[in-house]
């Protein structure tokens, strides 16, 4: 895994925000969601690899 930018006060508040997101909306949406956020996210990181890599740690993460 890559080395975190964020200080983990930082990382928490935004996992907060993000699981309070995802619970008011409605489960259909939730994946619509994830997809626009990566992309608004992705859109901010002037390297298209770093992008690629995360995308390949979140699905180890995701695939065990």
């Amino acid at each position: 895994m890559t080395r975190a930018t964020l200080p983990f006060a930082d990382l928490e508040r935004v996992y907060e925000a993000l699981a309070t997101t995802l619970d008011a909306l409605p489960e259909a949406q939730e994946r619509l969601f994830l997809a626009q956020l990566a992309l608004a996210l992705a859109h901010r990181v002037p390297d298209a690899s770093q992008v690629m890599t995360a995308i390949d740690e979140a699905r180890e993460g995701v695939e065990g």
